[in-house]
């Protein structure tokens, strides 16, 4: 249930909301006409910017979904490759490059 408080020197309603990405969707009714203009203030601390920041490229659809961290109990194994060293062809791949650049 919202309830009035005072907010520097003005008695404001406060009621609790739900951010879904685009616009913030109350959870009770307030005693607006539509298109009243209103004020949010958020918490520095609600703000989760790595959330925001994955949610962010999950949207522009450059990734699908954010996968879990791994943890110091998880154990990483190398994979073995064959081939030339990876610096080696990374640097190769930049020589034929700039050859194709210069014409």
């Amino acid at each position: 249930m919202n309830h009035a408080e005072i907010y520097d020197g003005v008695s404001v309603l406060k009621v609790k909301g739900i951010y879904d990405g685009e616009k913030v969707v109350l959870l009770e009714p307030l005693p607006l006409l539509p298109n009243s203009m209103v004020e949010v203030l958020v918490p520095e601390h609600a703000v989760d910017m790595e959330q925001v920041y994955w949610q962010r490229l999950i949207s522009q659809e450059l990734i699908k979904e954010v996968r879990p961290q791994p943890t110091d109990e998880d154990v990483f194994t190398p994979v073995r490759v064959t081939g030339a060293p990876v610096s080696q062809t990374i640097i190769e791949g930049r020589k034929r490059q700039g050859a194709v650049d210069r014409g």
